[in-house]
């Protein structure tokens, strides 16, 4: 075997860990937003209003369930995954401009908070996985 498909091997192998690890964290973190909607909508934009943020708030974790556990599925079949990252892109994208937008309205500078963190993770980690897994 050849020095260069032995390093592609070794790649893939890292990318479709990143695939299983953001798969589980969607999961993890859609749970939280299903199960705990006012912790998790305080932790984002520091209040928690139930009936303005509930049913959002369990909207985007049902999101991220679905879109982590069709990456879980699709892993352990050995299907493709590659559209579940491109769907995870997209709607990190909406995401971060209403993030950013957010920061704007309140005039919030400096560093980012632990959500704004996790969605540029997210962003950067669904782009890395959608345009270097070879399928």
């Amino acid at each position: 075997m050849s020095g260069d498909s032995m390093m592609a091997r070794t790649t893939q192998a890292m990318v479709r860990q990143m695939a299983w690890s953001q798969g589980l964290a969607r999961i993890a973190i859609g749970a939280g937003m299903l199960t705990a909607p006012a912790t998790v909508a305080k932790s984002w934009s520091g209040e928690y209003d139930e009936d303005a943020s509930s049913l959002p708030t369990r909207a985007f974790g049902t999101r991220d369930v679905v879109i982590g556990l069709g990456t879980i599925w699709s892993l352990r079949r050995g299907h493709p995954v590659r559209h579940w990252f491109v769907l995870g892109v997209a709607l990190e994208l909406v995401d971060a401009t209403v993030t950013l937008r957010k920061r704007q309205r309140l005039g919030v500078t400096g560093r980012p908070d632990t959500w704004e963190m996790l969605t540029a993770a997210g962003l950067a980690g669904g782009i890395l996985v959608a345009t270097a897994l070879r399928e």
